[in-house]
């Protein structure tokens, strides 16, 4: 088995990818990813940043006069909409009763700007606190640069357990999601030495099997002759 087993790794290391085809692009050079730099933001900017971002939660995702929020948000959001949809609450943003409210800064870049905000429902409603992400995009320059929203979206996978702001209806203060361990339970470790423990175990096991098998048979085939 042991033999099989290592036939089989030589096998798919060198032997696996047959091909011969090399891809290449068919227009030109191909697009290269590059990662944006985060960058370091002023004081000034991060209030702006806050202050877009109050506005825009105790107006849209509360809906609550959610018409004021039309001039916050970018073109992703609009996506065709008027102001009276807005007015009417028919928008794309994700509605939350947001009784209060904390953030935290998740990214900052030259032209982007990623909060992750946790917010907790009105006193009866049947809503667990939640963690979303907000994400906002550089406008215009000059003096006329401002951050708009570009999305907010539920934070997928959970973003910890928030801590409540008391206070005002959208708190000043930096909510940091609970840490959680990422590291595998000491258990785990013990599994790849048990299937191999099962692997040189099994074939002496089989081996006794068919001996106690052969000797039940040849004392059936004694018993036979003597009958």
């Amino acid at each position: 088995m042991l033999a099989i087993a290592g036939s089989a790794a030589l096998v798919s290391v060198f032997f696996w990818d047959t091909a011969t085809v090399v891809e290449t692009p068919q227009h030109g050079k191909a697009d290269v990813y590059v990662p944006p730099i985060p960058v370091r933001m002023s004081a000034a900017e991060r209030r702006a940043v806050i202050a877009t971002a109050a506005l825009f939660v105790d107006t849209a995702v509360r809906r609550e006069h959610a018409e004021r929020a039309y001039d916050l948000v970018g073109a992703s959001l609009r996506a065709g909409t008027t102001r009276a949809n807005w007015r009417a609450g028919d928008i794309p943003v994700v509605p939350y009763p947001v009784d209060d409210a904390r953030w935290k800064f998740d990214y900052s870049y030259a032209n982007e700007i990623g909060l992750q905000v946790a917010v907790f429902p009105r006193r009866g409603a049947d809503l667990r606190p939640a963690v979303f992400n907000l994400s906002l995009r550089a406008a215009g320059t000059g003096t006329a640069r401002r951050w708009l929203v570009a999305t907010w979206s539920p934070r997928g996978g959970g973003g910890g357990r928030p801590n409540r702001a008391d206070g005002s209806s959208f708190g000043v203060g930096e909510g940091v999601p609970e840490r959680t361990s990422t590291r595998l339970a000491a258990g785990w470790l013990l599994v790849p030495v048990g299937l191999f423990a099962l692997a040189l175990l099994l074939p002496g096991a089989l081996l006794v099997a068919d001996r106690l098998r052969a000797r039940r048979a040849r004392r059936a085939y004694e018993m036979s002759l003597r009958s």
